[in-house]
């Protein structure tokens, strides 16, 4: 399991590795771009593919960006790591691909309550959504002016 420095020191290497500025590309700013796209459900093959992400890495002299998200998933899954992110990813594209596993924690849980909601993003939602389906019994609390 990789934390938020672990991932940061191995994109600050694939950087290097690619010869790429590091002001340019500061390991922080590219994490923040695979988390965006990974909350987003955009996985590294997907990126290459989002116009809007591409031209916005571009306008901030980034046009790599997605070369890195591919070989840092690349190495992750070399060295059977994942991030955060990627496993909320992988929960979504679990309950996507397989119907059975899906159907098993929508009948597990009745009822799904979820606290600091106004944290939440759009993967963290669309995978309570799917939860909830079959029941529709859910519960938020947030508080609008603790959004982030």
């Amino acid at each position: 399991m990789y934390d938020s420095d672990d991932s940061k020191n191995l994109i600050k290497n694939i950087i290097r590795e690619m010869g790429l500025n590091d002001k340019t590309y500061k390991a922080s700013s590219v994490h923040y771009r695979i988390s965006l796209a990974k909350n987003n459900l955009i996985n590294h093959q997907e990126y290459p593919l989002q116009t809007e992400l591409v031209q916005e890495d571009e306008a901030y002299g980034r046009p790599k960006v997605a070369d890195i998200y591919k070989e840092y998933a690349k190495r992750c899954f070399r060295a059977g790591a994942m991030d955060f992110d990627d496993l909320l990813l992988k929960t979504h594209e679990l309950l996507e691909s397989v119907p059975e596993v899906l159907y098993k924690y929508q009948h597990r849980f009745k009822h799904v309550l979820i606290d600091e909601f106004q944290d939440t993003n759009f993967l963290q939602y669309s995978i309570v959504k799917k939860l909830a389906d079959v029941h529709q019994n859910i519960c938020v609390v947030g508080d609008d002016a603790q959004s982030i």
